[in-house]
């Protein structure tokens, strides 16, 4: 008996969005170490209204059905901020999710293509979900490796799904981790080598009483450091509220330190407790993400840098040095042990050593993908 043909259709009800955030774990194979993130927050990122992306971009997400089983989810997106900083007319998708199933996967990425060309592209790339301070690419290997807060994690399958529709790796990246980082030796890693001078540089965490003001100095330390990489462009307020809103319950305050000059910050460490172990245990459950910060004693057993960014004029003054030393004492203070840190490009010499700075360990391998249209 032939198989059910494969159906796509645009989400446009309710339903429809709650079909896209159930779809994710459907497809995945048994045993998989993904962890399915909260519903909540995926709903907010399709909300046209409530995701400040909207102002200036737009999107449609899309759902794959066979024999009337959903096997597959895409959001098609175009960011009009993006064209206008880089030149280039690319589409985006993202938010992917998709069964071992060659003709859902091609349907899928045909409705993106139709909706990337319907709005003057000339190029779709992928997986991004909406902005490079989400979630991006796709795993290539290490899928055995349950991934930490923030990093994605995909079916072994899916490098063979976009090759066979002609897709073409366009970025490689990695992640990486340490199980026993807070063994470092912190002294060591500021030794200052002989006759070398420079600015003062104190490390110091945000504070509680005045999070929201440190926070915004975090985006504006990204914006400053970032600006000019491949397919960066800066967060407005708006998107970094929403973006680090599932973050903000699991905030330690000793993670997220600032490199200050003359109490200027020049540098940022920004890590989290990683408790992908609970929410794993939520299955994506309807709670507010504000909940999950009553789950922080005791604390996770390790810590997860979401990002690290120095600015460019203060960059190989030794900030790094005092940064990972800072936090080093920060995981022993805290009773941490082990730091994972998600994507790193596979051509960032500065970002991999200070993965290798800080002992870590290779832990999956990442690639984007993208193809003419």
């Amino acid at each position: 008996m032939a198989a059910a043909p494969v159906r796509v259709r645009p989400v446009t009800t309710r339903g429809d969005r709650r079909r896209f955030t159930e779809v994710a774990r459907d497809i995945q194979p048994e045993g998989s170490v993904w962890v399915r993130p909260l519903d909540d927050v995926v709903l907010d990122y399709l909300h046209p209204r409530r995701n400040p992306f909207y102002r200036d971009g737009t999107g449609q997400a899309f759902l794959a059905s066979r024999g009337g089983r959903d096997v597959g989810r895409v959001l098609a997106h175009v960011w009009r901020r993006h064209a206008r900083l880089h030149g280039e007319r690319v589409g985006y998708f993202g938010f992917f999710a998709c069964a071992d199933d060659l003709d859902a996967a091609g349907a899928l990425l045909e409705a993106a293509v139709a909706f990337a060309r319907e709005n003057g592209c000339h190029r779709l790339r992928g997986p991004f979900d909406m902005t490079a301070a989400q979630e991006m690419g796709l795993v290539t290997s290490g899928f055995e490796n349950p991934p930490a807060v923030d990093m994605v994690h995909t079916p072994p399958w899916y490098p063979r799904l976009f090759e066979s529709i002609g897709f073409r790796v366009c970025l490689r990246m990695t992640t990486w981790r340490n199980p026993d980082a807070a063994a470092l030796d912190a002294d060591a890693m500021t030794a200052v080598k002989r006759g070398s001078a420079g600015p003062r540089i104190d490390v110091r965490p945000i504070r509680s009483d005045r999070r929201d003001e440190d926070m915004e100095h975090v985006r504006e330390l990204i914006n400053a450091s970032f600006l000019g990489n491949w397919c960066f462009v800066p967060i407005t307020r708006e998107e970094w509220r929403l973006q680090v809103g599932t973050l903000v319950p699991l905030l330690d305050p000793e993670l997220v330190l600032l490199a200050e000059v003359e109490g200027v910050p020049v540098g940022v460490t920004f890590a989290v407790p990683d408790f992908n172990h609970v929410i794993r245990r939520l299955d994506g459950g309807l709670i507010h993400p504000g909940a999950l910060g009553f789950l922080r004693r005791p604390p996770a057993s390790d810590a997860v840098v979401i990002l690290f960014a120095v600015r460019k004029a203060y960059q190989g003054m030794g900030v790094s040095r005092m940064l990972n030393a800072a936090l080093v004492r920060a995981l022993r203070r805290g009773g941490y042990r082990g730091l994972s840190i998600t994507w790193i490009a596979r051509d960032n010499a500065a970002s991999l050593a200070q993965a290798k700075a800080l002992g870590m360990r290779l832990l999956h391998e990442l690639a984007m993908v993208e193809r003419e249209i």
